[in-house]
């Protein structure tokens, strides 16, 4: 769809969308098609993430993401960055994530962290929320199948749920983002019962 029809689409099925995913090149490049749709959707964070090996490329990623998010707040928008596992590798004493996050500006590339991936890079996801209180106004919420690892509904997995959402309601977190890979049953049956589960942790 055009962003004006997106836009239109969302208004009718009663939806808001919290942020748009692009590519970082297109992020960085002020004309990109990208910001016409966060225009037209009204939003307030543009979010990419990466690939690779992080322990050779961290550096020259982080001066990446700092010149995507000067882009990004010169269009009026909040860049974000989000992670998957592989960030989670060693350098020294600090994981790459770590190092991409205290080489960049928070006023230019704050944090939307996964806490499915978090785990799975080994890290506990609670206290990494609570390290980064100051720097995620997105969170996304993901469940792990403690019998192979892969993506379950919320509440039918192994990551501390409950304490993420406790966290991430003393940061700054606007969106808690609900994200399922790969469902096994149904996708609209996988949404509803981790929509029971998620309304059931914030009370409602």
């Amino acid at each position: 769809m055009a962003p004006d029809e997106l836009a239109a689409f969302l208004r009718e099925t009663g939806l808001t969308a919290c942020g748009l995913h692009a590519a970082l090149d297109e992020i960085s490049n002020p004309d990109s098609l990208s910001y016409q749709y966060a225009e037209a959707l009204g939003i307030s964070c543009i979010t990419c993430s990466a690939g690779g090996d992080f322990a050779a490329s961290w550096q020259s990623l982080a001066e990446r993401l700092e010149t995507a998010g000067r882009t990004a707040a010169g269009m009026g928008l909040q860049f974000t960055y989000h992670n998957h596992a592989a960030e989670f590798v060693r350098i020294g004493g600090d994981t790459a994530l770590d190092l991409i996050y205290e080489n960049t500006n928070p006023e230019f590339v704050q944090a939307e962290l996964d806490v499915y991936w978090i785990t799975r890079g080994g890290e506990d996801a609670p206290s990494f929320i609570r390290k980064y209180r100051d720097r995620v106004p997105l969170l996304h919420l993901k469940d792990m199948d403690p019998a192979d690892g892969s993506f379950t509904e919320l509440g039918c997995g192994t990551v501390d749920l409950a304490a993420c959402v406790r966290e991430a309601k003393r940061s700054i977190c606007g969106w808690l983002i609900y994200e399922q890979d790969v469902c096994r049953r149904p996708q609209f049956e996988s949404a509803a019962v981790s929509l029971e589960y998620l309304n059931r942790l914030l009370g409602r």
